[in-house]
C-alpha cells in the first residue's frame, strides 16, 4: 500500500490501534509533526515528541504511518495539498491577465515568510534517495506539483480551463525546479538572499509566457492623390499616321 494514503495499515501487538481513537488523531498528528519537524528537524525529531506535542497516544503514530520516514511523507503532502488548493483558488478568482504575478508574488511570500515547510520538502526529498519504499510516493508528490503548476501556466497562456500542453508541463518543471534551488540554497546559507534572483526569475518567465501578439494586418499603399499619374513612355501608344 502506498505511503500517505490515508488508510492505516494493519499492525499487531504493541502497535495496534486502541479499541476507540479519536477521530482527528491523524489530522493532529499531521499538525504537531509539522510544528515539531520543522522546528528540531528530522533526525532529532523522535515520534514520542509527535505524539506529546498532539497530545494523543504514541502507538497512533505507528497505526496511521508506520514510521517517523510515512510520518515526514504525510506532512509534506498535506503541506503541498494545501499549496495546490491555494492556485486552483488563483486560478478561480484572479483575473488571467492579472494571475501570472499574482501567482509569482505569493510564492516569494512562501520563499520569504515559510522556510520551515521548505526545510521539511528537502529532508524528505534526502529521504527519498535512501528509503527505496518511499521513492515512489515522492515521485508522486512531485508530479502532483508539476501538474497543478502546468494548469496555471495553461490558464495564463492559452485561456480558463485550457488543458496544459507539452510545453505548459515544461515550463512547470522549470518553474518549480528553480524556486526550489533558491530557497534550499537559502536554506544551507542564510546569508544568501533568494529574493532578487527570484525577482529576476519571475521577470523572465513572465516575458516568456505572454501570449503573442496578433500579427498585424499588411499596411495599404496610400492612394495616389491630385492628378492621375502620367504612364511611363513605354506605356504610350504612337500616334496613327493618317492615311492619304
Amino acid at each position: 500500500m502506498p505511503y500517505g494514503s490515508g488508510m492505516p495499515p494493519t499492525r499487531r501487538g504493541k502497535h495496534a490501534a486502541p479499541a476507540a481513537p479519536e477521530p482527528d488523531a491523524r489530522a493532529r498528528l499531521i499538525a504537531a509533526g509539522h510544528r515539531v519537524l520543522a522546528e528540531r528537524g528530522y533526525d532529532a525529531t523522535t515520534v514520542k515528541e509527535v505524539a506529546r506535542e498532539a497530545g494523543v497516544n504514541q502507538g497512533l503514530v505507528h497505526y496511521y504511518f508506520g514510521s517517523k520516514d510515512a510520518l515526514l511523507l504525510a506532512v509534506t503532502q498535506e503541506a503541498s495539498r494545501q499549496y495546490m488548493s491555494e492556485l486552483e483558488r488563483l486560478r478561480a478568482q484572479t483575473p488571467v491577465e492579472q494571475l501570472a504575478e499574482v501567482a509569482f508574488s505569493w510564492g516569494e511570500k512562501l520563499v520569504k515568510e515559510a522556510p520551515e515547510s521548505c526545510r521539511l520538502r528537502y529532508e524528505l526529498f534526502a529521504l527519498g534517495l535512501r528509503n527505496r519504499e518511499l521513492t515512489p510516493a515522492v515521485a508522486q508528490l512531485l508530479s502532483q506539483g508539476d501538474s497543478e503548476i502546468a494548469r496555471t501556466v495553461a490558464h495564463v497562456r492559452t485561456g480558463p480551463g485550457a488543458a496544459p500542453a507539452a510545453e505548459d508541463a515544461h515550463y512547470a518543471v522549470i518553474i518549480k525546479a528553480c524556486v526550489d534551488g533558491l530557497a534550499l540554497h537559502h536554506q544551507l546559507d542564510k546569508h544568501f538572499d533568494p529574493l532578487p534572483v527570484y525577482a529576476l526569475l519571475r521577470r523572465i518567465i513572465l516575458a516568456s509566457i505572454e501570449p503573442p501578439a496578433p500579427p498585424r494586418p499588411p499596411a495599404r499603399k496610400p492612394r495616389a492623390q491630385g492628378r492621375r499619374a502620367t504612364p511611363s513612355p513605354r506605356a504610350r501608344k504612337a500616334p496613327r499616321t493618317p492615311r492619304r
